[in-house]
């Protein structure tokens, strides 16, 4: 299970990823590789703002760590640069877009927008890139610089406008990351709007869902239970994303109340996240742990890390313990999972199918003690 977004892009974007007839499945479904974990935005509800500005100027991917990757980029069908910074400060970026296309890996990026100059977006397509992600989270000028302090919203838009006037056939793929807040949510109409007249293909609406101390925190729209607050905002919700679809925009959009999935978009049993030190995870939020908050609990969430690379070598990293036992347990989960669902009554009725899923659930093996303090694994 990929994130939503990415899992719509690797479906439809090109058939170049499926394997031949006799061609061996790649091992690895993504690596999440921070090529910068420095910015130059300071939004309001970054989780890792002090982290990105600490690093301003040492927060960038090395280049002998990516060439601990370059040799396995084959067994590999995507690489997405993005981390908790900005990529586009990579200067090394549109060459390592380059090899990962060349080796055949479905590239893309998350970016703040800024930075994607005429110049720069001519590189990117030139380099292959599969897909394109922009970060704006309001549909007006008040808005969004309000959230993004640094950022031009016109001139953002003119960005976002220009790469998708530039690409061929519509390679790369733009989306558009709307962060659902309380200062932007009435916008979500407009925000779709905004996305047709900018050319682009897709939204996704998220939610706020990663915190770091007080980072990020307060900002989320989620609750344990469906209140009056996010009924009327999921109506809104389901709202423009009917309108969406009257403009052939694409979108998805993640849970309002929890729902424990077996495995969480971030899957370990396919993914790893590359630091931009080296250090290699699960995903992000467990190689950036720390104090947040869990469904409005003061938790921790710990570290951890495989190795690091150059030091390691990454085929090395995916057979140690701490991976093996991440890969198997939701391996476990899964299968366990789905054992449960299959043997319920399914009877199809929505109180049957709800209880299939309670079993489903509560067969399942718990999961990692990180994953358990995460929103990723509640799909919000």
């Amino acid at each position: 299970m990929l994130p939503r977004w990415l899992e719509n892009i690797l479906s439809d974007i090109s058939s170049q990823d499926a394997p031949m007839a006799g061609e061996t499945p790649r091992r690895w479904q993504l690596f999440q590789v921070e090529s910068s974990i420095a910015c130059n935005l300071k939004c309001i509800m970054c989780p890792w703002r002090e982290l990105a500005h600490h690093h301003a100027d040492t927060g960038l991917l090395p280049p002998d760590v990516w060439a601990a990757i370059s040799p396995y980029l084959k067994d590999v069908q995507s690489i997405d640069f993005t981390g908790g910074g900005e990529p586009l400060l990579q200067p090394r970026l549109i060459q390592w877009v380059g090899e990962a296309s060349h080796a055949g890996c479905e590239t893309g990026l998350l970016t703040n927008g800024t930075r994607l100059t005429g110049d720069m977006s001519r590189q990117l397509i030139d380099a292959g890139l599969g897909w394109l992600c922009i970060s704006m989270d309001g549909a007006t000028s008040d808005i969004y610089e309000k959230i993004r302090p640094g950022a031009h919203f016109h001139n953002v838009c003119e960005n976002v406008s220009r790469i998708t006037a530039m690409r061929v056939r519509k390679r790369p793929k733009v989306m558009i990351n709307f962060v659902m807040m309380r200062d932007n949510v009435h916008q979500l109409e407009a925000m779709v709007e905004l996305a047709a007249r900018l050319g682009v293909d897709q939204i996704n609406f998220k939610q706020c869902d990663v915190i770091r101390g007080d980072r990020g925190k307060g900002f989320g729209l989620f609750n344990d239970t469906h209140t009056r607050d996010i009924r009327k905002m999921d109506k809104w919700l389901r709202r423009a994303r009917r309108l969406a679809k009257t403009k052939r925009i694409q979108t998805t959009a993640f849970a309002w109340v929890p729902e424990e999935l077996p495995v969480c978009a971030q899957d370990p049993r396919t993914i790893m996240f590359i630091r931009h030190d080296g250090r290699v995870a699960p995903c992000i939020n467990l190689a950036l742990g720390g104090a947040t908050t869990f469904l409005g609990n003061e938790v921790m969430m710990p570290d951890l890390h495989y190795g690091r690379l150059p030091e390691d070598d990454l085929l090395d990293l995916w057979e140690t313990t701490p991976c093996r036992f991440y890969r198997e347990r939701f391996e476990q989960r899964m299968l366990t999972y789905e054992t449960a669902f299959m043997a319920s009554d399914l009877e199809p009725s929505p109180t049957k199918i709800r209880e299939a899923l309670q079993n489903a659930q509560n067969a399942m093996p718990p999961a990692p003690e990180g994953c358990r303090l995460c929103h990723y694994l509640y799909d919000i």
